[in-house]
């Protein structure tokens, strides 16, 4: 498929005010010429200038402007033929050598990502002042697919020769800045997954691991209601209020539909009054002003293409350049609010395995260890399941497997009465996927005995459940 790539000459930011040149089957769009004819063109404009002297008024301008247009169109032209395979990205500039994003966005386009810029930094600067020091710094990242880094493909993503993910620019933005910092990175992305999962395994996944930043990117994956919204700031909460006291980045993402959870997701932010980035506002006003197309950035509408990785990489790599030039001195962190805007819930959040739980009858249920991000699992192919283990806990979700096929409705009952029915059939979905669901919640903490049994309308018979949540 020839390369195509989008002509966007004049615009500039602080990372580039490159050129970029549309080709198609070797023909520059801009002019409609060949590079071989534009250096000949190029060449005759520059012998003609040299040819008139005795010019004057408004001959003078025009000779100028046609050696102004020379000089750009031969400098093009040998980028082009000296550099074949090196093809700019649509926009106003590409991925630098050293793998950070550069040029996709412009600076009005930076403000709508940062549309919250009053926001206490403070605990960002002193994580930078940390690997500005040379000390060790663990940056954490938590959400689904997007920050796991899963890729659709675009249909412009041919010209990218880069095709890195959020995360790996943020990567290599630290390690490049910071070379002698001791630099940690987690990445505890699971696919399908939301901020209710995201409070019960922050702890085992970032938190024990005691880190000086955490982005929290759950804005796709989350729904618009009370009970979202109430994870997630719990969720925010458990972070801020951890040990190590890290520094709190919301990351807002977005399908191409506009769909995301930014409004709600921002009034948690806002009220701990926390650095915020929208990269949903970002594509929005390029799809609008037709700098890029929705396919260019996303190839299923979900997950970004290399591209839309790239955009989202810029925001962020711009933004923590800002950090760092504002971090010099001395800052005294500031303390967030105390109260909620929901309320208080999920202490004590954990993701039990199936190994973890005190199982008084397996029923028709077995081991399972296939899926490696939940090796020890339980699953039932056939029967009734008729699972019975206990918990200590005041609050119980499941986490299971919504399956592609197979999968069937079951019921939960705890202490004998009927709390929840969970329905693992994605047959309407794309693949299986994890799917966790709150089952029960009670004022006090104590032990509770849970039974799962098929439900008698299900036609689906199948069941695979990765993990128990609970919460005091």
């Amino acid at each position: 498929m020839a390369q195509k790539t989008e002509c966007r000459p004049g615009t500039r930011n602080a990372y580039s005010s490159r050129l970029a040149c549309r080709t198609r089957k070797g023909i520059c769009m801009h002019t409609k010429m060949k590079p071989q004819i534009i250096l000949k063109k190029a060449a005759g404009l520059l012998k003609k200038r040299t040819q008139t002297q005795n010019c004057t008024g408004s001959a003078k301008i025009r000779q100028g402007t046609a050696l102004l247009c020379a000089v750009a169109i031969f400098f093009t032209s040998v980028l082009h033929v000296l550099s074949p395979g090196l093809v700019l990205a649509a926009g106003t500039g590409g991925i630098k050598g050293s793998n950070l994003p550069a040029g996709y966005v412009t600076e009005s386009q930076m403000e709508l990502a940062n549309a919250w810029p009053d926001m206490n930094e403070s605990a960002l600067y002193n994580v930078m002042r940390k690997a500005q020091n040379r000390q060790r710094v663990t940056i954490a990242f938590i959400g689904g697919s997007i920050t796991k880094g899963t890729m659709s493909f675009g249909s412009r993503d041919r010209s990218l020769r880069k095709k890195l993910t959020y995360v790996d620019f943020c990567r290599d933005w630290w390690s490049k800045k910071f070379p002698k910092a001791d630099l940690r990175l987690i990445n505890a992305g699971i696919g399908a997954t939301d901020s209710y999962l995201g409070v019960h395994r922050v702890q085992q996944d970032v938190l024990d691991k005691k880190p000086d930043l955490v982005i929290v990117e759950f804005a796709v994956n989350d729904s618009k209601t009370a009970e979202h919204k109430q994870a997630y700031e719990n969720l925010v909460r458990k972070i801020l209020d951890s040990e190590t006291k890290p520094a709190v980045l919301l990351l807002f993402m977005s399908k191409m539909n506009g769909q995301s959870c930014q409004l709600q997701q921002a009034q948690i932010g806002m009220h701990y009054n926390l650095p915020m980035l929208s990269y949903g506002n970002v594509i929005n006003d390029m799809v609008s002003k037709g700098i890029y197309t929705m396919d260019e950035l996303s190839g299923d509408g979900i997950h970004p293409s290399a591209l839309g990785y790239a955009v989202a990489g810029e925001i962020l790599v711009r933004y923590f350049d800002q950090i760092n030039e504002k971090s010099m001195g001395q800052v005294i962190r500031k303390k967030p609010s105390a109260k909620y805007v929901t309320a208080k819930k999920y202490n004590n959040a954990k993701l039990l395995s199936c190994k973890d739980i005190t199982i008084r009858k397996m029923g028709t249920f077995e081991e399972y260890s296939q899926n490696s991000t939940f090796p020890d699992s339980l699953t039932s192919k056939k029967g009734n399941g008729d699972l019975t283990f206990t918990v200590n806990c005041k609050n119980i979700g499941l986490l299971f497997s919504a399956q592609l096929k197979g999968g069937g409705k079951f019921d939960v009952y705890v202490d004998g009465k009927k709390a929840a029915t969970i329905n693992a059939d994605n047959s309407a979905g794309r693949k299986s996927k994890p799917e966790a669901v709150a089952c029960y919640s009670s004022k006090t903490k104590k032990n509770h005995t849970v039974r799962i049994v098929r439900n008698k309308k299900s036609s689906g018979k199948q069941l695979t459940i990765y993990g128990i949540l609970i919460s005091d």
